[in-house]
């Protein structure tokens, strides 16, 4: 199980590589045309038991690859892009404002190679973004993905702290 956005998104891969990896690693895995860089968070047996209690299929063949250990110039350039995030932010949230539509951006989070980003939004109704996805594509001049979450994801990524005292997971 790898970890990307310190734990706000989480994603199981097949290490097809001969390394064994531990906590806290960075590795760099298969992304949308390209690579992503995460935190290993799970190896082994746990791992197989969090596959079966989410559901996911151990020979699932479009389960995507752990590629190698994330090497200095893969972590240079997930710097650069993590990086762009906070004025990605900035300038979408903008945007939505210019086109007068019913949502709020919340998070950005850049793919490490800077080929994809995924714009994690909140609205209360249905939302036709067609022509944002195309302003945002231009602007930011890469992939775009939009992801509507509710008021719990959007607490649990900022990192608020339950009524347990820990932080949000639920």
């Amino acid at each position: 199980e790898v970890s990307f956005n310190n734990g706000s998104r989480k994603d199981f891969f097949r290490n097809a590589t001969l390394q064994t990896f531990d906590k806290g690693d960075l590795v760099s895995v298969e992304g949308v045309s390209g690579f992503d860089v995460g935190e290993i968070s799970l190896t082994g047996e746990v791992v197989r038991l969090q596959m079966k209690k989410k559901g996911v299929k151990e020979d699932n063949p479009e389960m995507k690859k752990v590629l190698r250990r994330a090497s200095d110039r893969d972590l240079e350039i997930w710097k650069q892009n993590k990086a762009r995030e906070p004025q990605a932010i900035i300038r979408s949230r903008a945007i939505a404002r210019q086109l007068k539509l019913e949502m709020k951006i919340s998070e950005v989070e850049m793919q490490a190679d800077g080929r994809k980003a995924t714009f994690f939004y909140i609205a209360d109704g249905r939302v036709d973004f067609r022509e944002l996805i195309k302003i945002y594509a231009s602007e930011f001049k890469l992939n775009v993905e939009m992801r509507q979450i509710g008021a719990r994801q959007e607490s649990a990524k900022v990192g608020g702290i339950g009524s347990c005292g820990r932080e949000l997971c639920c």
